[in-house]
Parts: structure tokens; sequence; C-alpha cells
């Protein structure tokens, strides 16, 4: 059965689109009932993909389009990106379109209607998004919350299935670096350490009142680290973490996915003041580190950490904070690690988690072609 991924942002993002969409086809090349090919933006060195051209989203030339159809680049990326993935769509003939991409999506929705093409569209609802899913045959929820909130919606939950994203958990729990080892990583030697991973912004994953809330504890405050993309709202989480906190005792940097695990290793609590995820992979890489979670109370933390996080309303000020002293008072021991490892690589491991995922795609290319509306 042939399954195409669609990634646009693969290549030059570091989204968890991106990141899945890698991890997912590199778990799966290998199954023998499946031939997998991957379609990305850009040069990817992990696994063999198919770089079709576009306009990236933060290029002039996207703006530029963008002004003229009155959506924003993102669109234009997708656009672009659509017009050389066609070719490969009529050549290649997919059993299963499997994108997270939703306007992407709409596009090949469109091309299916007028060319008569029978691929089955799959779409991983990363994002939660809270958008009818007209234009998909079958609908991946990665938590029993996002189906839930699509029921609330009155969506046919006969073409939804829930499973997690998988992750690349490590074998055994990784060995901490702390100590003066840290110092390569730019970190103190003999201060703790809070890590936050995601989008260096306000809107989605609230990184201000990060800041805001570190800022609130006496000193000496934990050293804090921010890995994540940049977007136009990176600009003032930078300014704020330098007067809130000083230069001297942030790091804030974007990295390459494989570059993440030594800031797991090196942190002593992980930290995530965002309110709404559609998964929160960052929470599950942290977990699999072995680390302590500190999160918003809300049903996609609780089904995610299962009882191994630090969770409260952090709409409420001061709450973030509390946790975070709370939490970094208490040492970390070699068995809670280990608990927290081995709750991860259970759940959401890519070797537990490849049969279901399999299953789930030849379960979408059986699927009656969902009507045009």
């Amino acid at each position: 059965m042939r399954v195409f991924f669609p990634c646009t942002g693969l290549g030059r993002q570091r989204r968890g689109f991106e990141t899945f969409t890698l991890e997912c086809a590199g778990a799966l090349r290998h199954d023998p009932t499946l031939e997998i090919r991957v379609f990305a933006g850009g040069p990817v060195s992990e696994l063999p993909v198919h770089v079709l051209a576009n306009l990236p989203r933060d290029s002039r030339a996207a703006r530029w389009l963008a002004a003229f159809h009155r959506r924003d680049s993102y669109f234009s990326e997708q656009l672009t990106f659509f017009l050389s993935f066609l070719p490969h769509l009529i050549r290649g003939a997919p059993d299963v379109v499997y994108f997270a991409d939703l306007n992407l999506g709409n596009l090949c929705w469109h091309w299916r209607r007028l060319s008569g093409q029978r691929y089955r569209l799959l779409y991983y609802n990363g994002g939660l998004t809270t958008k009818p899913f007209t234009r998909a045959d079958a609908v991946q929820q990665l938590t029993p919350a996002g189906l839930a909130e699509a029921q609330e919606r009155g969506e046919d939950t006969s073409r939804q299935v829930v499973l997690p994203h998988g992750v690349n958990v490590p074998e055994d729990v990784p060995t901490r670096i702390i100590g003066d080892a840290r110092r390569t990583l730019g970190l103190p030697a003999d201060r703790m350490v809070v890590l936050s991973a995601g989008l260096l912004d306000v809107a989605i994953k609230r990184m201000d009142v990060l800041i805001r809330e570190i800022a609130r504890l006496p000193a000496p405050r934990p050293f804090l680290v921010l890995l994540g993309a940049e977007n136009a709202e990176s600009v003032t989480i930078r300014a704020l973490a330098n007067d809130l906190l000083g230069a001297e005792n942030v790091l804030i940097r974007t990295l390459a996915p494989h570059e993440m695990d030594a800031y797991y290793r090196a942190a002593d609590a992980f930290a995530l003041a965002s309110l709404r995820e559609g998964f929160g992979l960052a929470y599950v890489e942290a977990l699999a580190h072995g680390l302590p979670v500190i999160a918003h109370d809300f049903p996609v933390t609780r089904y995610l950490l299962d009882g191994f996080g630090a969770l409260a309303d952090l709409r409420v000020e001061g709450e973030l904070a509390r946790l975070v002293s709370v939490t970094l008072q208490k040492p970390i021991t070699e068995d809670e690690r280990r608990q927290r490892h081995a709750s991860a690589k259970a759940r959401f491991g890519w070797p537990a988690l490849m049969n279901e995922y399999s299953t789930m795609l030849h379960w979408a290319a059986s699927l009656p072609l969902r009507a045009a509306t």
C-alpha cells in the first residue's frame, strides 16, 4: 500500500508537525506492507525525501503572493508546494495521503474531486483544530480529549481514531549532565536549570508567562533555558527575558532536534505554560528523559503525564512559580527518573505504536471516499 507523507515545513521548520513526519516515516519505512514516500519543503538528511519547489512562508515572494490572494504567507507555502506535489500525486497514485497541514489537505481534496483520483485523505490533528473534518476521509486524534471535542461538535466519530504521537524514546533513561559538564552547553555548573521547549511566542506557548513566573522567585533563581523556533513574537520574548531575568540568567536558542537531548539531560525540571495542546511532544520528551514536568492542568496533560506531572491552573498568577519552587526543592532520584522514562516508552515509544500506525493506515485506505461537500 502506497502512502504519501507531504509536509511543507519539513527541511526548514522545527515544529511538532515536521518532527512527527520525519519520525513516523522513519519508523514505518521498513514495514513490508507499506511503501512510504515523504515530500518535504527543504533538504532532509535523516531519510530519503522528495524535495519540492515552493515559496517558504517567511520569504518575500510568499508574502507578496499572500497579499495577492488575501491569505497569509503560510498558505502561499502550501499552495506552491501543492503545485509541485501535483505531478507526484497524479503519477504516483497513492492509496493514502497522510497530512497535517489543513490547507494542503484541502487542495488535495479539491484535486481529487476534479480529477476522479481515489486516494484517501488521512488527517493528523496535531493542532487540535476546531474546523470541521469535511475534507478528510479519516482523522487521527492524538488524545482522547481531541476525540471528545470532535464529538461535542457533532463530528462523525466512525471515521476517527485515537492514536498518540509516537516518540523516539531512548532504550534506557539517559545519563544526566551535571556540574562542569553543563558549561559546554552554555549552562551554569552550580545552579538549578529549568527547561522549556516550544515555539518562542506569546500567544500559544506563552513563554512570556514562564519568564514572568521565574522572575517571581527569590534569588538565587533557577537558570532558564528556552529552546524553540522563532516567529514575530520572539523579539518580545528575548527582550522580556533580558529585562526581568538578565541576559546572564537565561539561554534562548533554536536547535535541531538531535541537539535537544543534551539540554533535557542537563535540566532539573521541565516547564511549559501553554493552556492548550493538540498533543504536547515536549512533555513526553521531558518525561522520557526522566524529568519532572510542570504544566497546565487540562485533559491533554493529564493523559500524557499519567500521574507523573506537577499540574495546576496556570492561568492563575503565581501558580507556575509555586510549582517550580516546590519541584526544585525535591532532589531527583534515579528510581523516579526510571519510572518516568518507562511510562513514556511503554505508551509513546515507536516500537510500542508501530503496529497500530500500520493498522490505522490500512483502515484509512479501506474507507469509502467521503462525498464532496
